[in-house]
Formats: structure tokens, sequence, C-alpha cells
């Protein structure tokens, strides 16, 4: 009985392992991950000091974040065209020689054991901090140590499902929202708008992309589909998403807050959902909305636990990342245990640590990969390259006539969206260099911002419809 038991349970490991190397998750699920790792940690960090630098004028901050991931997800689509069914620890080995890659796949590691660390932390701070007061702390930070440990037996589909079923749960009640809180609404409170000084809305656009730069750990999974086009549109469209709501909530926040009280707070968004009230029985809604906002955050924290279970397995060798699951989740709950003393402390580190993280490593391993996949790529032009999995990408003539008529090809929307994110910079410049002559200009600039942003929004949707359909016609 014991041996058929182990045989079961050997039988059960191997198909997990089997599933990883399959990798099924589609289009729309990657999409929706994306968005979830930018919007979920959002809720919890870096709202109140960007109200702190920018004021009423904060909503903006989130231009140059969404310019950087459409730069890193163009880059994911090249490495990937160029090496299907590779993550990007594989491709680092490949293009780099082996003592190089692993230089590459460490600092990777160590950046994403950073962000599990900083997010199982937060959560566990935030908790104790509004939810369970006399709680231990350690308990708290155990609790998602034990998911992490559970999810880390399986693979990124189990995730993706997860998140499915969480995440437009998420979306819905954050633009409800706007519908609740209309009571409390002074849409005066964001006036004069695009009059903060250059500086600052510089200054807190870099500190949103610090916050951008956990979107790197979807390089971990880009053997997960296998065209490129796809991996650039899902990560372009959940992107402008996350951002989406990131920017709706800010905006809330001024609204019913004003542009100084939220900059004190330490989470500001829960303080603008404990403002919800649906008559005298129903004032406690943000109960009901932290068990919604919860679930997705935990989808963030488990993907980038995978992340870094496949990079510690691409670093060593390994065919099986389950093995590393419960000796790094034991070391994730004690260095989470050890790291931070007090909530400033961890909020100091999420909000003005995550920049200079980035900004030390990413940019130099996005030139570094492409300029040595540029050589690569020159060096065996006369040799056939592997071929992608689907050839949609290339758009033959048959298939662009199909697609054009009254709407656009994917190509078309790729260039639209990129136009509608050059309107939100051209918007918010103008409005900075005119508002204080001509008020009009700065509510004119404020106004074609957010038209902008929805646009790109719905631009980057279109991209992944147009790729489902040549898929489909293909």
């Amino acid at each position: 009985m014991g041996e058929r038991a182990r045989r079961l349970v050997t039988k059960t490991h191997k198909a997990v392992t089997d599933v990883d190397d399959k990798q099924v998750i589609n289009q729309r699920q990657l999409a929706w991950l994306t968005a979830s790792i930018i919007s979920s940690g959002g809720v919890m960090t870096l709202q109140n000091v960007l109200i702190r630098i920018s004021e009423m004028d904060a909503w903006f901050s989130y231009l140059l974040p969404i310019a950087y991931i459409f730069l890193v997800a163009a880059f994911f689509a090249y490495i990937s065209k160029l090496f299907p069914s590779k993550n990007l620890f594989e491709i680092a080995q490949l293009l780099l020689g082996r003592w190089g890659g692993s230089a590459v796949a460490l600092l990777l590691l160590f950046h994403f054991w950073m962000i599990v660390v900083r997010d199982v932390t937060n959560l566990a701070k935030f908790s104790s901090t509004l939810l369970l007061h006399s709680t231990p702390l350690e308990v708290l930070i155990l609790l998602p140590a034990l998911v992490l440990m559970y999810y880390g037996q399986t693979s990124v589909e189990v995730v993706a499902r997860v998140n499915d079923l969480f995440y437009p749960l998420f979306v819905i009640t954050v633009l409800l929202m706007s519908l609740l809180l209309m009571n409390e609404i002074d849409i005066r409170l964001t006036l004069p708008e695009l009059t903060t000084a250059p500086s600052n809305l510089w200054s807190s656009n870099m500190l949103a992309l610090g916050s951008a730069g956990d979107v790197f750990i979807l390089g971990a999974f880009l053997h997960t589909i296998c065209n490129a086009n796809h991996i650039r549109s899902a990560i372009r469209h959940g992107a402008l998403l996350g951002f989406f709501l990131l920017t709706l909530l800010l905006l809330l926040e001024i609204f019913v807050l004003g542009p100084k009280m939220p900059g004190n707070f330490f989470y500001p968004t829960y303080n603008l959902v404990q403002m919800v009230h649906i008559t005298d029985f129903l004032d406690r809604l943000d109960i009901i909305i932290l068990t919604i906002w919860f679930p997705t955050i935990a989808c963030k924290i488990i993907a980038i636990y995978m992340a870094l279970l496949i990079g510690l397995s691409s670093l060593l060798k390994r065919h099986d990342y389950t093995v590393f699951n419960k000796p790094v989740s034991l070391f994730v709950t004690m260095t989470c245990v050890l790291s931070f003393n007090s909530t400033t402390e961890l909020l100091s580190f999420s909000n003005f640590g995550s920049i200079f993280i980035v900004l030390a490593y990413q940019p130099l391993v996005v030139v570094l990969l492409a300029v040595a996949a540029k050589l690569r790529k020159r060096t065996t032009a006369g040799a056939p390259l592997p071929p992608p999995a689907s050839t949609a990408e290339e758009h033959p003539p048959m298939q662009r006539a199909a697609q054009l008529g009254r709407k656009l090809s994917y190509r078309g929307w790729l260039w639209l969206g990129n136009g509608c994110l050059a309107g939100c910079l051209l918007f918010v410049a103008g409005g900075t260099m005119f508002s204080r002559r001509m008020p009009a200009v700065g509510i004119a600039g404020g106004i074609g911002y957010a038209l902008c942003l929805i646009l790109t929004v719905l631009t980057t949707y279109m991209e992944v419809n147009r790729l489902k359909q040549s898929q489909a016609g293909g």
C-alpha cells in the first residue's frame, strides 16, 4: 500500500512538472496577470507619496511608467521571437554564455526575492495595522508563506487561472467605486490643473517607474506563449489596464479627500474605501472590498514567487523547480520577519527604494541582451533561425487585406496606441507650459490626457483582438 502511494505521488509530481514544460496560458491570462502585478501592489503603496509630491496633479504620475513598460514589452517580444519557448533566464545563458548569463540571472533573482519579501511583509503590515491588531506579525507573515508553499508545487497555469477568477472582480470593484462615491466627489478639488512644478511631476513619475519595474518578472514566463506579438500586446494591454485603474483611484482620492489629506495617510486607498456608505445598513463595505482585493494581491505575490523558482532552477540547471519550493518559502519567511522593524521603514523602502533598484540593473540588462541578440542575429544571418510556433505575426497580404476594412489591422492598432500615448505626453507638456497663465489650458490638458489614456487602453485591447482573429484566420 505504501509503495502504491509513493508511485502515485511520483506520477502526480511528474505530471505537474510536465505541465510547466507545455505551458498553456493564453494571451488574455498574461494580460490580466500583468495588470494584477501593476495594480494590486499600487493599492497599498506609493499613492500617498505621489499625492504628497504632485498634490492635485498626482494622477498624471503614471505616464513615464507606461512608456517604460511599452519598451520592456517590445524587448520581450524581440528576444522571444529569436528564441521561442525560452524564458529570460535561458535566453541570457544562450546569449551571454555560462558566466554572463549566470550574472544576469543572479541580478534578476535578487530583485525578485526583494519584491516577494517586500510584498509579503507589506500585506502582513497592512493587516496588522488596520485589521488584525492583536495578531502577531509572525503569524500574518507565515500564512502567505504557506500559500506560496502550496502554489509552488503547481505551475504558472494554475496561478493564471486563479487570477482569471479574481481580477475581473477587482476591476469591477474599482470601477464601481466611482459610482458609490458620487455623493462625496468634489471636482473643484483637482483645480487648477497642471500647475504643479514640472520637477515635481518628473519626481512622481520616476517614483512610479520603480513600481513598474515589477513587470520584469514576466520574463520568467516568456516560454508560456509561443508568439512574440502575443507577448507584446498582452503586456501592453495589461499594463494600460492596471495603470488606468491606479489613475482612477488616485483621481478619486483627490476628488473625495482633497490634494493634501491623502498624503498624510499610510494607505489612502483604504481610507477612500471607508468613505463608501450605502444607507446606514451598509456602512462597512471596506471588509467586502478587501475580500476581493486580497486574492488579487496574493496572485501577484505568487506569480513573482513562481518566477523566483523558475529562475533558480534555470540557474542551477534543474528541470524540476518544485524541489526548491519549501527551502525558498522558508527563506522568504525568515527574511520577511527580519527585514523591517516598522511600517514606516517598510513603506520607505517600497516607495523610494524600488526606483534605484530598477534603474541600477534593468536598463543595463535590456541593452546588454538586445545588443547580444543583434550580434547573434548578424552572425547567423546565413543560417536558419528557429521558426516561431505561429506565423500570425507576419500578416501575409491576404490576412492583412481581410483585416483592413472599416477596422485597422494589428499594426495599425499598435501604432495608434503609441500615438495615443504620445498624445498624453503632449497634453501634459502643453498644460504644464501654459496653465499658469491660462487655467483653461490646464483643464483642457487634463481632459485630453484622460481621453488619450482611455483610448490607449482601447487600442491595446484591439491589438489583442486583432491577433486572435489573425490566428483564427491562419
